[in-house]
């Protein structure tokens, strides 16, 4: 611990002669390249790589249509644990592959790891059309995880290192958009071969079409400037950054490289002296670190454990359980919602902020899942088999649909897209590592609830699993209003100064306050030049 702190010394003493050399005001005044309005090169990137998380949401999205429709296809009737582990190996297979990206995402950069995912994607698909067994399905279940994970820790790495900073939320919360989005399309194409024979093979088969797609399109996208820098390339970095900002001047494209280099240079300088474990020691024991993953990983850990994802998974088989009759149809009000809220968050997430959109959103998600557990407790279902015990369920079954949909609007707009973000709360020389091990958090809760959702309704009937699931809402509610703070509109190099003053609030609001001040000032001044 102690050696760990002597670094963390000679960092921040490193930064200080580089700030020394520049100049406070000089640093400060490197960023107005920011001011500048941002090319569309930069967003169809963003759209681009974002394929990835289309493939995220329909891999994890498409497996609720294919319990529903896969009879006996795999050599006999799936059992409640064979269905679990058909779903819950993808969450196993997507924490391997955050793993295995975030070892190489500093080494070979995040380009490569795109393209790692998106083989990964396509093996998956085929080795699923193509099961005849259980072990064959689990296979390439596993496949399809490594991809899903491999891509939900490097996407939104790489968006948030290439994305200008007022837009840097909006362009991450794209590869939520597109997570979303393909969850809607996961439903459509349920919908579409629902009664197709052998049509399950079709709904996982198709996976492999965007996986190719992003591949090839691949090849026209950049490395990250900050990837560029780090790995000495600055003249490639100038190249990127003159298509981001098409109406920056060269002195401004310059300066930005040096701001880059000055944020840099701390992680490039440990790095290049570090293995990977005392590089994760350095995550874990420098405190500003520590901090900063506590909030992001937490985040996330609420994000999975408040029971969305057994919507995703298991919608059909829970609203086939609560008497609708075409149960894929509803689940797809409910994909929909995702996607429609999603999208109201990509409007809004730089606007209002982070910090305010959770704390806006979270009661709401907490609020509708209790209404959802007091109106179970009016549906008669056989908690042994998980069967409805009369014809329809009546007026209970349509609140519990309302009440998801307003959990499912809830969660869209807020906790299902900002821990997506949190990687922006670390710093660059642990933001890979971090970002593995918040990908990771996100995986491994996934796998938890993927694996027991069936088994809490029949053990805690469907009222208990409900109001467990309510209950964690409403904590993680009160965990962000206490430790998470606001962080829009700062830079990435700004953002490790946050977790310097305890879990940052109290700091990054009165930043904020600064920071609003010196835009007024600084328009003021333009004003007077141009009177």
């Amino acid at each position: 611990m102690a050696s760990i702190t002597e670094e963390s010394k000679e960092l921040d003493s490193g930064a200080h002669q580089v700030e020394l050399a520049l100049g406070e005001d000089s640093v400060n005044g490197l960023d107005s390249i920011e001011e500048t309005k941002p090319g569309t090169w930069v967003w169809l990137i963003a759209l681009t790589t974002a394929i990835g998380g289309l493939l995220f949401g329909y891999d994890t999205g498409v497996i609720s249509g294919v319990l529903v429709t896969i009879g006996d296809a795999l050599g006999h009737e799936l059992s409640d644990s064979e269905k679990e582990l058909i779903t819950a190996v993808t969450s196993g297979g997507a924490f391997v592959g955050a793993v295995i990206a975030g070892c190489i995402a500093d080494k070979y950069g995040r380009k490569p790891c795109i393209w790692f995912a998106s083989v990964l994607f396509t093996i998956g698909a085929l080795v699923q059309g193509v099961s005849y067994n259980i072990a064959a399905m689990t296979a390439g279940r596993a496949i399809i995880g490594l991809g899903v994970g491999s891509a939900a820790m490097i996407v939104p790495l790489y968006i948030s290192e290439l994305a200008p900073t007022r837009f840097r939320g909006r362009m991450i919360t794209i590869s939520a958009f597109c997570i979303t989005g393909g969850q809607v399309l996961a439903y459509a194409i349920d919908a579409a071969f629902e009664h197709v024979s052998h049509g399950w093979r079709y709904m996982v088969g198709l996976g492999g079409v965007p996986s190719i797609i992003l591949g090839i399109l691949l090849f026209w996208c950049p490395e990250s400037p900050r990837q560029l820098v780090f790995h000495n390339k600055p003249e490639e970095c100038k190249v990127v950054l003159r298509k981001i900002y098409p109406s920056a001047t060269e002195q401004q494209v310059d300066d930005k490289v040096r701001l880059i280099q000055h944020g840099v240079s701390q992680a490039v300088a440990l790095n290049s002296e570090m293995s990977l474990w005392q590089t994760f020691k350095t995550l874990y024991g420098v405190p500003a670190n520590l901090r900063a993953l506590v909030v992001a990983c937490g985040l996330m850990a609420i994000q999975q454990l408040c029971g969305f994802n057994t919507l995703m998974y298991y919608s059909a088989t829970l609203f086939s359980i609560v008497g609708f009759k075409n149960a894929i149809a509803v689940g797809s009000v409910v994909a929909v919602t995702n996607w429609i809220f999603t999208g109201v968050a990509l409007k809004y997430v730089d606007r209002i902020g982070r910090r305010n959109i959770l704390i806006y959103t979270m009661w709401g998600m907490s609020f509708s899942l209790v209404i959802a557990a007091v109106a179970f407790h009016w549906i008669p279902i056989d908690t042994e088999t998980l069967e409805l015990q009369t014809e329809d369920a009546g007026w209970a079954g349509i609140v519990v649909l309302v009440a998801i949909i307003i959990f499912v609007a809830s969660y869209a707009t807020g906790l299902g897209n900002v821990p997506w973000t949190a990687n922006e709360l670390l710093p660059m020389e642990v933001r890979a590592l971090g970002t593995m091990m918040i990908t990771c958090t996100n995986w491994g809760p996934n796998m938890i609830v993927s694996s027991t959702f069936l088994q809490m309704m029949k053990g805690m009937t469907p009222s208990g699993a409900f109001g467990f699931y309510a209950a964690i809402c409403f904590f993680g509610w009160i965990a962000v209003i206490l430790c998470y703070p606001e962080v829009a509109q700062m830079t990435l190099e700004q953002t490790r100064a946050v977790f310097e003053h305890g879990f940052g609030v109290r700091y990054a609001k009165e930043w904020r306050k600064q920071h609003q001040a010196e835009l007024k000032e600084r328009k003021h001044v333009a004003s007077g030049f141009h009177v």
